[in-house]
Order: C-alpha cells, then structure tokens, then sequence
C-alpha cells in the first residue's frame, strides 16, 4: 500500500508540475512566407484554398515598416515567395479578407481618402473592396451604411475610435467587421452590416451580448454561410492575455462564445483566428515566443480544428 501510495504521490507531481503543452499549435509555413523577423498577420484562403492573401511587414517594430498586402500561392511543394499586391499608395494594410465567391477581397487600408482632405486626421483605417477579377482594379472605400467613420478631429489620437478592421463577407453578402465607436456598446464591438436581397449593405450595427461586453470585443471572422464566428477576448477567461473564442448561429441567435482551450490558446495574445476553406484547421495571430527569434513578434500559427468539439 505504501508503494502504492508513493507511485500516486509522484504522478500527481508530474501532473501538476509538468509544463502545459501547446504543440497542436505550430508555425504556418514560417520558411515559404518568410515569417521571420517580419509581423505577419493571419491570411485568407481563397474559396479552393491554393492562394492566400495576408498583411506582412518587412521588419519589426511595426512603425518602422509598415504592413503591405501581399499572397503566396500554394504548388506541389509547398507555398511560393510571398508576392507583393501593388497598391496605388503604400500605406498600412491590415486583416485582408477573400469573399466566398473569391471574386472581391475586402480590407482595412490606412491610405489618404480625397474625400478627406479638408479633415484633420492622423491615420485612419477604412474598410475597402478590391475586384480580383481585374488585374488593373484599384481599391474601393466601402461607402455609405455607416461602415466606415473617419478618424478625424478629436478623434484622431483617441485609442482606435473610428477605425475599421477584421473584415469578413458571407456568401449572402453580409459584413461582418469590429470597430470602436463612442455609440457602441463597449470599448470595441463587433459590427454588423447585412445585405438586402440586391446585395446592398444596410446600416451597420454592434452585436448585442452575449458577442459584445462593456470591454474588448475583438478580431472577428465569421465563415461563409455566417453560422460561425471566431473572435477574440481578453477578459472571460482562458490561458491568458487575449484568447480565441468560437460562436455558433442557432436559430437566429449567436450562442455564448467558447474558449478554444489550451491547445489552441496560450499565455500569450492569440487574435485575428480564421478557418481554411474545408474548415479543418485554424489560423491566428499570436506573439508567443518563437526559438531562435529574439524578441516577441506577431506570427501567424496553425491548430487542427474540430467545430463538433466545440460546438456539440
């Protein structure tokens, strides 16, 4: 019995001592996309999943090389070169979406606005669209429906009110997107912004609870036929820092939001999580260490994915 009871004693050592593991969460093709040294945000699979389009700077820290839009396609041997998608103005692109039909790809863009000139403003992030049927086509500010607000005259420098980011369109053409604004209902929110039977976006509007709080509602993605959303919180819990969390549409409703859990999750800030296209693996944004790297850097990583898990 005594024997017995000291294997005991020394299992529940090793249960409890034994660091917790995130191994199902890995690196997304850190040598092809050139992640290292380089902020590399979560990318978007087109609709057969063999190209992706994703934000990418040349260096850290973030200020002294801005994010470009950029794709790799995926071959035989793996992903190629990250591309540079030339833009008419070089300036920051964050959280590049593809539509479902994969013909539009639909971003935050922090370029100068005609339309803004006679504003005073820093540096504003819009939601735009980007035909990817025309090789000549030019990003397009998404008028109208409340969607874009400028970042202008006393709210130019305050935290990140007015700007657009995480974008994502389901097949029926609704947008789904997060932005802080003094109207809305916590600190950042999740907006929503549906299409009328002609395609035409309405006026957006934040998600009630249990999607958005009085805090940090952040980094949505909903999928195609917009039954599932991943997004991310810092505050309900979890392995710490901010963590990815998944809803379902049941009924018209969206369900109370699940932590994806440790092997997913880390101490550190995991965000920006989307699907592939056959809805087997996640992607996110995380600035958990990564060896030989000598400082935190954002990096996109991959994690199996089973929604049945979850979602039962």
């Amino acid at each position: 019995m005594n024997a017995l009871a000291n294997q005991f004693s020394v299992l529940l050592i090793l249960i409890f001592t034994t660091p917790i593991s995130y191994a199902q969460a890995t690196r997304f093709a850190p040598v092809a996309l050139q992640q290292d040294g380089k902020i590399t945000l979560t990318p978007s699979f087109t609709p057969n999943g063999n190209t992706i389009y994703f934000a990418q700077s040349e260096c850290s820290p973030i200020w002294k090389c801005p994010q470009r839009l950029k794709k790799s396609e995926r071959t035989a041997t793996g992903w190629t070169k990250p591309e540079l998608v030339p833009l008419p103005t070089d300036a920051r692109v964050d959280w590049p979406a593809v539509s479902p039909d994969g013909e539009t790809l639909v971003f935050s863009w922090a370029a100068p606005r005609s339309d803004y000139k006679n504003l005073e403003i820093l540096e504003n992030f819009d939601l735009y669209t980007l035909d990817l049927n025309d090789a000549n086509a030019v990003p397009r500010p998404i008028y109208g429906s409340d969607i874009n607000r400028p970042r202008a005259g006393s709210f130019k420098t305050l935290r990140y009110v007015h700007n657009e980011g995480y974008p994502s369109l389901t097949s029926n053409g609704d947008l789904y997107f997060m932005t802080e604004r003094l109207d809305g209902i916590g600190e950042r929110d999740i907006y929503m912004a549906p299409a009328n039977q002609n395609g035409v976006l309405q006026t957006a509007f934040p998600l009630s609870g249990p999607i958005n709080s009085p805090q940090r509602d952040d980094g949505v993605w909903v999928n195609a036929d917009g039954t599932l959303m991943l997004l991310t919180y810092g505050n309900r819990g979890g392995e710490g820092s901010a963590d990815i969390f998944v809803s379902s549409l049941v009924e018209g409703e969206w369900q109370t939001p699940i932590n994806l859990g440790k092997t997913i999750n880390s101490p550190y800030a995991d965000f920006g999580a989307k699907l592939n296209p056959a809805g087997t693996h996640v992607y996110f944004t995380s600035d958990r260490p990564v060896e030989g790297e000598p400082e935190a850097i954002l990096q996109v990583w991959e994690a199996p994915f089973d929604k049945t898990f979850y979602l039962k």
